[in-house]
């Protein structure tokens, strides 16, 4: 066939072309005439630009195995075609030599992919590469190769191609544009009949799974697995939390999709990330497991996170419920700690299956420790640390009543009647430890949670409240570095927290000033003897094990003591005194430091 005979077959090919808006028929027409049309060629390969990877992905080929060939992804300036794509023109590779070389910068990785798809390693005889121009932009590179003939293309040959793809190039652009649109209508449709019939997480993921024929799951922000398309996918969505961590954390902070290849996961190759965004902030991520390919279909990834939306209306949806929830629940709260007695709301308890006679109730108070919160970042990080609160109580055990204001919030536990009362605080100091794990490591807060006692009445929630909040308040002013505190570990902090402080100073100073005054002005360290001496129980070798020094030492440093105090001896109550000064110490934050400005 002469080259005239041939430009106009390949011209005549373009009514096909331009007669659909398929973007699969479209290139399966393309690449099939170009091969019937240049002599000698057996193999043809078409790759598209995917702008937002900036890698050249292999979407439909003759001559190659395409279950291994779609896995491939090109860098611009890698391989022959890569080359082609980074200059803009087309080019010739006449010998096996030339072809060679021109695949000599693919990756090992890539190179082994190509192996398969070939089903061995072999070169082409002789290749061309034109590059699909649309609008100024490379949009593709086509790829024509000749194996095992001894024919070699030549410049009418990559003159014809090159004519060809000029106009190729308008035909395939208008179908991926007109499939995108169609694409990502479809989707979202099927989505939002889910969404608005409230089929919930688990259906919405199910169906999307099913569109794009891939693995989906969901996450929250504090990587709680949602929903996924299937129980298999479910799974591999929390070995991911385990094996995959840092790319989930990765993917939240960034605006748009990212890819990350896994080798942590039986039969995945990567995963692609979609932030689930509201206005103010991420609350979700959407992830598709890669089994087989490595390359998303753009046209799934641009519906994908058009539908993102659906997913960000869904897990708003779900939290407002809850947290009307928990806002009746506040309002209720409010109501048991400011009404008498004899205006508890027993009723609205009632509906709530809240009964005094088959439950027994606790309360817990929870601050913040950052006093900066409220007056620089209230907004979206106390925003974000309630939702993680209410997403915790909404799965404890024991029902909850919540009631927030500003930087504190109370909380009313529930507990079934043949729960002790160990029982009880043991299972909430796990979940406020595990509630301040989590936002110390997600929000970068750390929380203090003050527990009180267990009451069987509830007109005894009151008294359990003052003691939650006198918990709070001892973590708050004291130098105790506890995050969690039941009233019952107060101790004599009970009665100290009662005192004026001022009186509290004066005791300090009468028994335990000529102590902490000789230890500043001879830089001792006899107050610190003395407070691990008690903790030892008196024990002088305990002490000295504790302090590092030895046991002549200790009894050195108690002999100086009595001396300062003009004691003969330290037991019975004057022991009890110095205890005492002790915790008022401690509590007051003045440990060591002279006090009532003595020198």
């Amino acid at each position: 066939m002469n080259t005239e005979k041939k430009l106009m077959s390949l011209i005549n090919s373009m009514q096909v072309l331009s007669s659909t808006l398929d973007l699969d028929e479209v290139l399966h027409q393309l690449i099939n005439e170009v091969l019937s049309v240049i002599e000698g060629a057996n193999a043809s390969i078409l790759f598209l630009y995917d702008e937002n990877l900036n890698k050249l992905y292999a979407k439909t080929a003759v001559g190659f195995d395409m279950n291994h060939m779609s896995a491939v992804k090109l860098s611009p300036g890698e391989g022959m075609s890569g080359q082609t794509f980074l200059s803009g023109k087309g080019r010739i590779f006449s010998r096996r030599e030339d072809t060679q070389q021109g695949m000599s910068n693919i990756t090992p990785e890539t190179k082994e992919i190509y192996a398969k798809s070939l089903g061995e390693l072999a070169y082409p005889t002789s290749t061309l590469c034109v590059p699909l121009i649309s609008k100024g932009k490379c949009i593709g590179v086509l790829t024509v190769d000749i194996f095992g003939k001894n024919v070699v293309f030549n410049n009418d040959d990559l003159k014809l191609l090159e004519t060809f793809a000029t106009q190729a190039s308008i035909a395939v652009e208008n179908a991926m544009l007109f499939s995108q649109n169609e694409r990502s209508t479809k989707i979202h449709e099927e989505l939002s009949k889910v969404s608005l019939s409230q089929g919930g997480l688990t259906e919405i993921t199910e169906t999307l799974g099913h569109l794009v024929k891939k693995d989906v799951a969901i996450y929250n922000e504090f990587f709680d697995v949602l929903g996924a398309c299937s129980p298999k996918c479910e799974e591999m969505a929390r070995q991911m939390i385990t094996h995959g961590e840092s790319y989930l954390h990765d993917a939240m902070d960034r605006v748009g999709f990212s890819f990350y290849p896994v080798h942590s996961l039986e039969g995945i190759k990567g995963i692609y990330c979609f932030p689930i965004r509201t206005d103010t902030f991420v609350i979700g991520l959407l992830t598709v497991f890669m089994r087989e390919e490595i390359v998303l279909d753009p046209l799934d990834r641009v519906a994908i996170e058009q539908a993102n939306t659906i997913f960000a209306l869904e897990m708003s949806r779900q939290e407002r419920i809850l947290f009307n929830d928990f806002t009746y629940s506040g309002y209720i709260l409010d109501q048991l700690l400011n009404h008498s007695s004899d205006k508890l709301p027993y009723k609205k308890l009632a509906k709530l299956n809240i009964n005094e006679s088959h439950n027994q109730f606790i309360v817990a108070m929870i601050s913040i420790n950052d006093s900066s919160l409220s007056l620089n970042v209230a907004s979206q990080r106390k925003q974000q640390l309630y939702r993680l609160i209410y997403r915790s109580l909404s799965r404890f055990e024991y029902k909850t009543l919540v009631l927030d204001k500003n930087t504190e919030m109370t909380l009313l536990f529930i507990l079934p009647e043949h729960a002790t009362e160990k029982e009880g605080l043991d299972r909430l100091k796990e979940l406020f430890a595990s509630l301040n794990e989590a936002s110390s490591k997600t929000l970068s807060l750390s929380l203090r949670a003050g527990l009180g006692r267990v009451t069987g009445e509830l007109h005894g929630v009151k008294t359990s409240y003052r003691d939650a909040r006198r918990c709070v308040q001892y973590m708050q002013t004291a130098t105790s570095q506890k995050e969690i505190l039941s009233y019952d570990e107060l101790g004599p902090y009970r009665l100290i927290m009662r005192t004026d402080k001022d009186e509290l100073e004066d005791y300090v100073y009468d028994i335990l000033g000529p102590i902490l005054n000789y230890d500043q002005k001879n830089q001792t360290e006899l107050f610190k003897t003395l407070k691990v001496f008690l903790e030892c129980n008196q024990n002088m070798t305990s002490s000295a094990s504790q302090l590092y020094v030895h046991t002549n030492t200790i009894k050195y440093r108690l002999n100086t003591m009595k001396e300062i105090l003009a004691v003969t001896s330290l037991e019975g109550r004057m022991l009890f005194d110095l205890q005492l000064g002790i915790y008022i110490c401690e509590y007051l934050g003045i440990c060591g430091n002279p006090t009532n400005g003595e020198e």
